[in-house]
């Protein structure tokens, strides 16, 4: 638990309708404080807003408090990377497994992001696969396309509205060398 002593700043990324906010939300010490939007494109199934600068709140995990900041999704406020990487420890990415682009966001959302830092850790959660009725995705072909960016991030089924869920993808990310 070193890492959140010495750096207590983590980062949920992802694309539109993943579950950043609502995993931040899940686990926060306090109702987050949120930029949120109405969609520009209109609604996505029930989705109809989202994050244009960031949410952010605390977690107190095992006696140390993590600030917790959630990105936008959205490409055009993609410049709010660059403001909030710097002095964070780790990545939750968090990826919807009933998008049909999920390999894509993947990849772009890791190459984004290690362009900024390359020393950053990943945790990657996939959220609503209950929801992925095609059977196009694969968590094996995920974690190929993952090890082609960060060879070591884990690869995890999650419900973003879990709190358990959740916090174990931080605790993996923390105890990662």
């Amino acid at each position: 638990m070193n890492t959140v002593a010495n750096h207590n700043k983590l980062l949920f990324g992802g694309p539109v309708g993943s579950g950043k906010t609502t995993a931040i939300s899940s686990i926060a010490d306090a109702a987050p404080v949120s930029t949120e939007a109405p969609l520009s494109s209109g609604p996505m199934g029930d989705k109809t807003d989202t994050t244009v600068a960031m949410d952010y709140s605390t977690l107190t995990l095992d006696q140390h408090t993590v600030h917790l900041y959630g990105l936008p999704g959205q490409q055009r406020f993609a410049f709010m990377r660059d403001i909030l990487v710097p002095g964070s420890f780790g990545v939750v990415l968090l990826l919807d497994a009933s998008s049909d682009e999920i390999y894509g966001n993947a990849s772009d959302w890791l190459t984004s992001l290690r362009g900024l830092d390359s020393k950053l850790k990943f945790a990657i959660g996939v959220t609503k696969t209950e929801l992925e009725k095609s059977g196009a995705f694969s968590l094996n072909q995920l974690r190929g396309v993952v090890r082609e960016h960060t060879p070591t991030a884990p690869v995890l089924s999650v419900d973003a509205r879990s709190a358990q869920d959740i916090k174990q993808l931080i605790r993996v990310l923390l105890h990662m060398k």
